[in-house]
């Protein structure tokens, strides 16, 4: 998981959780009952608009977690 873009996901998930949902790089959407579906949207376009992407239906079923997102955006090559 790269450094440059753990803090530009964090930016997203409290944009969209506050602080009720302690951000960790760990975090897994099983084990947090308030990362819902409707959140998971929310979270996802949070990220697409903070990393400038488009996600598709496959991304959305597979980021599921921090590292999972952190995959995805990281940039190619790093």
């Amino acid at each position: 998981m790269t450094a440059e873009v753990l803090p530009k996901i964090q930016k997203a998930f409290v944009s969209v959780f506050g602080r009720q949902v302690p951000f960790t790089a760990s975090l897994d959407r099983v084990a947090e009952p308030r990362w819902t579906s409707l959140k998971h949207v929310e979270f996802l376009i949070a990220l697409e608009n903070e990393f400038g992407v488009r996600f598709d239906g496959a991304d959305a079923t597979e980021m599921t977690s921090i590292a999972a997102i952190a995959a995805r955006v990281a940039p190619r090559g790093a």
